[in-house]
């Protein structure tokens, strides 16, 4: 497999999805004095679809002693939704990346992908003439992926199952620069415990799922045998009445040590996106 015609597939590929989803855009009702009235008490949802590349580093013993190295590209989906009368704010992810991979020779190579989904609940303070909000609260996270060497005969893929809660805090400060309406943000999210799936070191599929052997497979985690972290920075610039550009920076830090493997996909990634806010206005 070419790594670069790899890279341009996922490139172009996310592209679409980010620009098709920003296009979809909502129903328009008439504005009167009413109508506005009632969608100032209606929810809130901020939703951002951000395109992201940058380089990614994988260590599976499972599969290779290597330590490999390449570029990868990041899908992410941004929802939360507030209310005027209330402190909570429910908030959701959707992250799913590829990345194409080689190790320091350039003898072999290592296709991995993921999709996260993240659901979660924050409380909310608001601070400074509600320049500063800080949110707090936790999330659950839901994972699936797949590890490929390209190199190996026996055994040549890893699948990537888990389940985690993880306490999340968020910061938020809005302000005016050179007369645009901006908002700087950061937030991060660290594991608590959760179960993972995970072969013994030298155990194949076939004999987990064709002969049923299992031995301890679905392992219970905590932040000390799954020390993940996921960091988020991002500048929302408003450039005009209904376009909110979105500059950011993820780092995602995965990393586990169960069943005798050790595994660490950490990632990187330079983001832009489009932000939009919105209130769903139910039709009669």
């Amino acid at each position: 497999m070419n790594p670069f015609s790899t890279h341009r597939l996922c490139c172009l590929l996310s592209l679409c999805t980010l620009f098709a989803l920003a296009a979809h855009g909502q129903d328009t009702i008439p504005t009167t004095r009413s109508t506005v009235s009632a969608i100032d008490r209606l929810p809130i949802t901020q939703r951002c679809w951000s395109l992201g590349a940058g380089p990614t580093r994988l260590l599976d013993t499972y599969l290779s002693q290597e330590h490999f190295r390449g570029t990868g590209y990041t899908l992410l989906g941004s929802f939360t939704r507030t209310s005027p009368h209330s402190r909570w704010a429910t908030v959701w992810q959707h992250q799913a990346h590829c990345s194409s991979l080689s190790d320091r020779a350039g003898n072999g190579s290592v296709v991995e992908g993921a999709y996260d989904f993240y659901l979660g609940r924050l409380f909310q303070w608001s601070l400074l003439g509600e320049r500063l909000t800080l949110s707090a609260g936790g999330m659950a996270n839901l994972g699936l992926g797949f590890i490929y060497n390209t190199r190996n005969g026996n055994n040549p893929a890893q699948a990537r199952l888990h389940l985690q809660l993880m306490p999340s805090a968020r910061a938020d400060y809005r302000f005016t620069l050179w007369q645009l309406r901006m908002n700087a943000s950061y937030e991060a999210q660290l594991p608590l415990l959760g179960m993972m799936f995970s072969p013994r070191f030298g155990q194949s599929y076939y004999e987990i799922f064709g002969r049923g052997d299992y031995d301890r497979n679905l392992v219970a985690t905590t932040f000390i045998s799954a020390p993940t972290f996921r960091q988020q920075l991002a500048l929302d610039m408003t450039v005009a009445r209904s376009l909110t550009l979105r500059l950011g920076l993820l780092a995602d830090l995965q990393q586990a040590q169960v069943n005798d493997i050790k595994q660490h996909i950490y990632s990187y990634r330079v983001m832009l996106g489009l932000t939009q806010r919105f209130s769903v206005v139910k039709r009669h």
